[in-house]
């Protein structure tokens, strides 16, 4: 069967199970993503939507009828919208469904429904995807364009990322992916060496975002939103540069190169 005719289960539904929301995990995770805020204990970080949701994600990526490798994979988009805050003592509902896959000379694209819901209320939805590289995708036909050249951003900070912080995101976020803490299973994948979780480097800039716009208030945050575009590693300094203007807020993430990890940021705060 060729790819073209390939038949995909559209709309099939993944069921994540139930999953206490409690102080202990809000704090850990905000530790693992160096994040001060007095707010979390009784509230979560919103990144911390990661944890109850990540096993699920696993398992779809790892769904036999998608025929994924997992270790051609990576983690393309991550788009979530919050509709009210993480609280302790409460369970979190997840589940997922597939929404498209899209074949392409390089590979694969497959995006994902993500939905949340404590006691029948929407709390948190979004959208990921995942690439999946070709095993020989067709050579590159002449230079990659040069980007645009972007204005001043309005401000900018520092992110370092800790020669350990790869392994406490892996515990506090429940994604133990080996890429993410062991050497060999990362050069395995063609990896120099283990890499940091592109869902920490979105969750720093959750972080930061939120410390210049809504300090000690992340119920605020409505909307965050990137594509991951390369890889960081740990003991990296990476820059987030903010872009604002009467349409909004962009941002994107720089690592020591001055190359974009994360790009296409958008953020909604509530006024």
């Amino acid at each position: 069967m060729s790819e073209a005719s390939r038949s995909w289960p559209i709309g099939k539904t993944y069921d994540g199970g139930v999953h206490p929301l409690t102080a202990e995990a809000f704090r850990a995770y905000a530790a693992a993503t160096d994040d001060p805020s007095a707010a979390y204990g009784p509230v979560g970080p919103p990144m911390f939507h990661v944890r109850p949701f990540i096993k699920m994600m696993l398992a779809m990526a790892g769904d036999d009828a998608l025929d994924i490798d997992m270790l051609r994979l990576v983690h393309g988009e991550h788009d979530v919208r919050f509709h009210g805050a993480f609280v302790d003592g409460t369970a979190l509902h997840v589940t997922g469904e597939l929404l498209s896959v899209d074949q392409k000379a390089s590979g694969r694209v497959y995006a994902f429904a993500l939905y949340g819901d404590v006691d029948g209320e929407r709390v948190v939805e979004g959208r990921t995807a995942y690439f999946v590289r070709a095993a020989s995708p067709p050579p590159r036909k002449g230079p990659r364009p040069t980007p645009p050249e972007l204005p001043v951003p309005t401000w900018t900070v520092e992110q370092p990322v800790s020669v350990d912080q790869a392994t406490r995101y892996a515990e506090a976020s429940g994604d133990d992916n080996p890429i993410h803490t062991d050497e060999g299973v990362a050069r395995k994948a063609g990896l120099p060496g283990v890499i940091l979780h592109g869902l920490c480097t979105m969750a720093f800039a959750a972080r930061d975002l939120l410390a210049h716009y809504a300090p000690d208030e992340p119920v605020r945050l409505r909307r965050l939103g990137v594509r991951f575009a390369r890889p960081v590693f740990p003991g990296h300094t990476l820059t987030l540069q903010v872009w604002e203007s009467g349409d909004g807020c962009t941002f994107q993430t720089l690592g020591p190169d001055g190359r974009p990890v994360l790009t296409g940021g958008v953020v909604e705060v509530e006024a």
